[in-house]
């Protein structure tokens, strides 16, 4: 005899079941909690019906978590996207210590063929990819303009430490014993502090700092303000 299907047990709904999951999921997948936001209201609406009514707890906990959600999501982000801005930050000035150490590798060179360092980039062969972030003096006349920024390139030098400026370009008498300092300029997270690097041929004293030749020195950190 086939049991009366007005007393069959009432199948829970899995509704409620997907939207709890989609929240868990939305945790680390923003767009699903939405879903589940959207998934349990629906629950709720429908929790008169017995199938709903099993599991509208399912409902109710995944619009809890959409509550604890929201703060969390907050606090992660104002913790995170400063600490990305930072990171990308770090990453542009790799550019400026990369391309000072090539010149640098060009001066070298130059110095072995002509017992002189150069003044320009041309002189010594150097040269940018293009789209840099930085302006390059390679001495006191040869300046690579910046190519990917909005701050123009007077502003940029006009963010030289004091006496910087001095410094670059070839000096002393070959012959017996010269150098040559190179210096960067940027603007690396469009704040107005300036960014500077410098590396020379010789050893010297850099802001109470012995810095070795061949080693990119920040003069001024524009992270750092």
């Amino acid at each position: 005899m086939n049991p009366n299907p007005m007393n069959a047990p009432v199948k829970p709904a899995v509704l409620p079941v997907v939207a709890l999951v989609l929240g868990v999921i939305g945790f680390c997948f923003p767009p699903f909690f939405l879903i589940a936001i959207v998934l349990a209201i629906v629950s709720l609406v429908k929790a008169a019906e017995p199938a709903y009514a099993a599991r509208k707890t399912l409902a109710i906990i995944t619009l809890v978590l959409g509550f604890v959600y929201v703060p969390v999501v907050g606090i992660l982000a104002a913790i995170a996207i400063p600490n990305f801005i930072k990171f990308q930050a770090r990453s542009k000035q790799s550019e400026c210590k990369a391309n000072l150490k090539a010149a640098f590798q060009a001066q070298k060179a130059y110095f072995a063929e002509k017992n002189t360092y150069g003044t320009t980039a041309e002189e010594i062969g150097f040269s940018l990819e293009p789209r840099n972030r930085y302006n390059y003096r390679i001495g006191p006349d040869s300046l690579i303009p910046a190519t990917q920024t909005t701050t123009p390139s007077q502003e940029l030098e006009a963010g030289y430490p004091p006496g910087l400026i001095d410094l670059v370009g070839l000096h002393g008498d070959c012959a017996d014993k010269c150098d040559v300092t190179m210096v960067c300029a940027g603007n690396v997270d469009n704040d107005p502090f300036v960014d500077v690097w410098s590396i020379s041929t010789g050893q010297r004293t850099a802001n109470g700092e012995v810095v070795p030749a061949g080693v990119p020195f920040n003069e001024a950190d524009d992270l750092s303000n």
